[in-house]
């Protein structure tokens, strides 16, 4: 909202012509304008005026409380009595044009507009109860990475704007609140009464700014928008303005003091914005003294002699950056400047900066600390094959000098020395080609952890081709951060190799060569080639049973893996079992209370869920929960890990506003433990962004999706697991809100890159077929949907069998498009066949088979046999009831289809009361 000294304040000369003209003195006009202006209790339309909470030039902001259609509280906004003229009427129906336009949930939503009986316009705004970001940052004590995060936010909803067409030209505290959601801080920018059209305008009515006319506040002035010249405004006025409005987060105040502006004059304070350089933020930091420097300090949460080093150098250059006075040296978009925030964040170089090998090196080491400990690793391995050899040369010396000649030992000893001096050489030219850094400005890129394993893997088979052994280990170790940073493919090779060299040298039943073929399984697993890694964990079971005996330790996690890979490939039933026996022998050998029995008892409910006893699966991880806690402490992996399997499970069971809580908390703690980059971070993230998408509140879902693809991108390989997982959940957010195309260009690319890593016939391919066939459907693209079906089931049938559970899937789809592109006769047809097949294959209970029946009942209705889809529904209903519950959400789906059924069969009393017996379960459940 406006300020009291906004400039746009109406003159005298300009209140409302009737009243102008009648014989009055002032006083008596402002008389009578105090007893016309809205009080307290007054009705405007539908709103209850409560309490007035701001004011400006031309309008006032009240609190009101809307009865009808629903009930809220919202915040309103009128022009003031006598302030109507053409020109402000236009000033404030474009700021109600600019708001309207305005999707984000970062920026306050209008809620509606209209008019009071007077004519006065008035419109209806979201009510923010929230306090300046300043302020909020100080009071909460909030550190510099959590200040830069919100205000990463507020580049987000400024960004929002500026692709609508709108420069906001006033961003400053008081116009970005911060409320809270819960625990959680959200920005609402606010209060776009100057706002200007980039392109087009914002209302019909006369609108124009007089000439020399101060529009803004000067302390957040661009020196553009201070020169009142021919220049015309663009955003990158509002980059400006967000510079400032960081500094002052940043350092406490902006750059340039309200006060000695406004005692400078008019003509000095424009020359000030427009030429005199503000000290950098950390120079700021540095003169500030005596009780400021403790108040700062503590808003903060920094001991006071640490304010100087409060600013990194790389803060400097982004602030000042921002608020270059030459517009043309400042970010040219808000997401460009949230970005290099974002670098900053995450230790990487920052545009803004100018870059020089040195510094690019820095952030390379400072970001990568875990891979210079993977090299540091790979050292003290070479190094110590080194001293080996050295040994072994040694003893082999001692030994000939006993049992051979004098001149044939000082030979031998000599021959051994050479040797193990070459070997050292050879190690140290390794070390120091593979991990020397390059110049980082050789072309402009950054060194990436991946270069440097790479040219690792590749030397490691020419410079150690005559030390298989060594060759090995190292192949291994390099395997290993391959797969801990995502990249199973680029593990895989070496692991092969290792896997191969153990079972020339050792034996198949070796414990390296056992070793070696569980890790590449694993990262078989990871990759998807869920086949591969069956075979391999089945053999591996073997041999550790035989070598290890039943109930050894890497017994029970060979028999731990291959369960969770049954679970994978869908055979439910086989991985419960199975970890209801590693279970069973972990209680005994381990005792009740080991890790390893916990994360047994969390894997047990992981199966409950997966085979539809939820009910067991809550109440389980209930039970790991407390003794996780108890045993391994709130804060450890292992407690947060199920902490995350118990919010899965309250959401199943539709205590959604749980599982958020815990959702959000995991996270919370998570960041905190691990950092805001670690995979199990990004998990959570994505957990969070599903928990709030089934509470509806799409916005947050959708921003949380989005961020968490970025982070999976940079931080895996594009075709990794976890980055194909976000891409599949932002899918379904972005249907959720309806932005279907982007769903549809998603899926594309998910499908193009299974293709990429994946044969045509691979499983993971045949789901992206699938999904992408829905996207097409989706968006009224019924014949791709239609073909790419078709050659869904084909591949299927081919490399499954016409009886496998995805190939009845891709036949219950194809029915559907058949329907639909009206070949009903195929599509009835078809769904018979499905329903056949499932109830042979699967057993009339499975959750594949009741969704295929209904399917069958939907066909059947439209094909007018009413009678037969109303008995196949009734014992849909049945077999749901039964197996689910009364108040499970499919069931209730079941009962709302067959009580349109009994409607249609002109049953109509039944069919009431089953919609009247649904609404009254559904409010209660869902």
């Amino acid at each position: 909202m406006a300020t009291p000294d906004d400039p746009h304040a109406a003159s005298p000369a300009e209140i409302s012509d009737d009243l102008a003209t009648l014989p009055l003195s002032t006083e008596e006009r402002q008389k009578i304008t105090a007893r016309a202006a809205e009080q307290e209790g007054d009705l405007i339309g539908p709103y209850k005026l409560l309490q007035q909470i701001g004011e400006g030039g031309f309008g006032s902001v009240w609190m009101a409380e809307q009865s009808k259609p629903i009930s809220r509280k919202v915040a309103l906004k009128i022009i003031k009595l006598g302030m109507d003229t053409k020109e402000v009427i236009a000033r404030f129906e474009a700021e109600r044009q600019a708001l309207a336009m305005m999707d984000h949930l970062n920026i306050a939503k209008v809620l509606d507009a209209g008019a009071t009986e007077q004519g006065r316009p008035f419109f209806v705004m979201e009510l923010v109860k929230g306090i300046p970001i300043t302020q909020f940052c100080d009071e909460a004590r909030l550190g510099t990475r959590e200040r830069l995060a919100l205000f990463g936010d507020v580049c987000s909803a400024i960004q929002h704007a500026h692709q609508k067409g709108v420069i906001h030209r006033d961003i400053k505290p008081s116009n970005v609140m911060v409320t809270l959601h819960g625990d959680k801080p959200v920005v609402k920018v606010i209060d776009f009464g100057i706002a200007k059209a980039t392109q087009g305008k914002l209302t019909d009515k006369t609108l124009f700014t007089r000439f020399e006319q101060f529009i803004g506040t000067p302390v957040y002035m661009s020196p553009e928008q201070a020169s009142l010249s021919g220049l015309d405004i663009d955003t990158r006025s509002d980059i400006y303005a967000l510079g400032i409005l960081l500094y002052e987060l940043l350092t406490g105040k902006p750059p340039f003091d309200a006060k000695t502006l406004a005692s400078a004059g008019y003509e000095e304070m424009r020359r000030i914005i427009r030429e005199v350089e503000p000290p950098k933020p950390s120079s700021r930091l540095s003169t500030v003294a005596g009780d400021e420097r403790t108040t700062l300090a503590k808003a903060h949460r920094i001991e006071p002699e640490k304010l100087g080093r409060l600013v990194e150098a790389d803060l400097d250059w982004i602030v000042m950056k921002a608020i270059e006075k030459d517009r043309t040296r400042r970010y040219e978009t808000a997401s460009a400047f949230a970005q290099d925030v974002a670098h900053f964040l995450a230790d990487e170089p920052v545009s803004a900066r100018p870059p020089s090998a040195v510094y690019q090196f820095r952030k390379f080491a400072r970001r990568n600390k875990a891979a210079l400990r993977v090299a540091a690793t790979i050292a003290a391995v070479l190094v110590a094959a080194t001293l080996v050899s050295m040994w072994q040369a040694v003893r082999a010396t001692r030994a000939e000098k006993e049992t051979a000649e004098t001149l044939v030992q000082v030979a031998a000893e000599r021959d051994a020395k050479e040797l193990a001096r070459k070997d050292a050489e050879d190690i140290a030219k390794f070390l120091g080609e593979v991990f020397q850094s390059p110049d980082p400005s050789r072309d402009g890129r950054e060194i990436k952890v991946v270069e440097l394993l790479d040219k690792a893997a590749t030397k490691l088979d020419t410079d150690l081709a005559t030390q298989p052994a060594q060759r090995a280990k190292l192949q291994h170790t390099l395997a290993k951060t391959y797969d801990a940073l995502g990249l199973a493919r680029q593990a895989i090779p070496l692991q092969e190799k290792v896997r191969d060299y153990y079972l020339a040298t050792s034996g198949p039943e070796h414990h390296d060569t056992l070793a070696a073929m569980g890790n590449l399984a694993l990262s078989y697993s990871h990759l998807g080639r869920r086949d591969e890694a069956l075979k391999m964990q089945e053999d591996l079971l073997k041999h550790r049973r035989k070598v290890n005996g039943l109930d050894h330790p890497e017994t029970l996690s060979a028999m731990n893996n291959l369960a969770s890979t049954y679970a994978h490939v869908g055979r439910q039933d086989e991985a419960l079992r199975m970890r209801e026996e590693v279970l069973a022998l972990r209680r005994e050998v381990l005792g009740p209370e080991h890790p390893d029995t916990l994360g047994a008892m969390g894997n047990i409910a992981i199966s409950y869920n997966d085979v539809g006893r939820k009910d067991e699966a809550l109440k389980l991880n209930e039970e790991v929960l407390a003794l996780r806690r108890k045993v391994l402490g709130p804060e450890h992996p292992g407690t947060l890990s199920t902490m995350n399997s118990l919010a899965v499970s309250y959401a199943a069971s539709g205590r959604r506003d749980e599982a958020l809580k815990l959702n959000e908390k995991v996270l919370a703690l998570l960041r905190k433990i691990l950092g805001p980059e670690h995979p199990d971070t990004l998990m959570a993230m994505n957990n969070l962004a599903v928990s709030y998408a089934g509470l509806n509140r799409e916005d947050e879902a959708l921003k949380l999706g989005e961020e968490v693809l970025v982070l999976r991108r940079r931080l895996s390989s594009p075709e990794h697991p976890d980055t194909l997982m976000a891409m599949g959940n932002l899918v379904a957010f972005y249907n959720k809100v309806g932005r279907r195309e982007d769903a549809l260009k998603l899926r594309q690319e998910v499908l193009a890159l299974h293709r990429k890593v994946n044969s045509p016939e691979h499983p993971e391919t045949l789901k992206a077929m699938h999904n992408l066939a829905i996207s097409y459907f989706d968006v009224g693209r019924k014949d791709e949907a239609l073909k790419m079906r078709e050659e869904v089931l084909a591949l299927r049938s081919k490399t499954l069998g016409p009886e496998n559970p995805d190939t009845l899937r891709a036949m219950s789809s194809l029915a559907i498009s058949y329907s639909n592109a009206g070949r009903h006769e195929e599509g009835l047809k078809m769904h018979e066949d499905t329903v056949a097949l499932s109830r042979k294959v699967l057993g009339p209970e499975h959750p594949d088979t009741l969704r295929a029946m209904h399917s069958l009942a939907i066909s059947y209705s439209n094909a007018g046999r009413q009678d037969e889809a109303l008995k196949l529904k009734e014992e849909v209903l049945a077999l749901r009831s039964k197996i689910l519950g009364p108040e499970n959400p499919d069931t209730l789906r079941a009962m709302s289809s067959l009580a349109i059924s009994y409607s249609n069969a002109g049953r109509h009393e039944e069919g009431l009361k089953m919609h009247e017996d649904t609404v009254a379960l559904s409010r209660k459940v869902l």
